[in-house]
């Protein structure tokens, strides 16, 4: 029997190229997301360091309370840019995670196709061989006699 064949096997691999890719992109998409995680952590944490600094030290002046409540509103607007920015990434975040789902059942569909397909050509090898098995002992049985 002839090599076993799978006729859209160029269209297999191409198709877990595009899943592999749309999970690329998606991986990407989290990255930027905690990347923004982690700019308003250092954001948040620089605002703690600074408030233990200024209202650690024994003595202070109004003017360091003003610098230090400014600069508390400014970080406080950092963060508030930063977890704006995070919410608008969450929707291209979704589609993406979508076009994934997508091109991983696409390509998982062609996969179980080709095992169905490669199944069906060794159910059909074994029967040839053993067809090809059994004519071979009847022929040495005919020749004996």
């Amino acid at each position: 029997m002839k090599k076993f064949h799978f006729p859209l096997e160029r269209v297999r691999h191409w198709r877990d190229g595009q899943a592999a890719l749309e999970e690329l992109k998606l991986e990407q998409l989290r990255g930027r997301l905690a990347a923004l995680g982690e700019a308003k952590s250092v954001v948040e944490a620089e605002r703690a360091q600074s408030e233990r600094t200024v209202l650690g030290q024994p003595s202070m002046v109004g003017a360091e309370l003003q610098s230090l409540d400014a600069y508390r509103l400014h970080s406080r607007s950092k963060v508030r840019d930063i977890e704006s920015r995070e919410r608008q990434m969450e929707e291209p975040l979704e589609r993406q995670r979508q076009r994934v789902i997508a091109a991983r059942r696409d390509a998982e569909l062609l996969e179980r196709l080709k095992r169905k397909t490669l199944e069906a050509w060794r159910a059909a090898s074994d029967r040839e061989q053993e067809t090809f098995a059994t004519e071979m002992y009847l022929a040495k049985r005919v020749r004996r006699r």
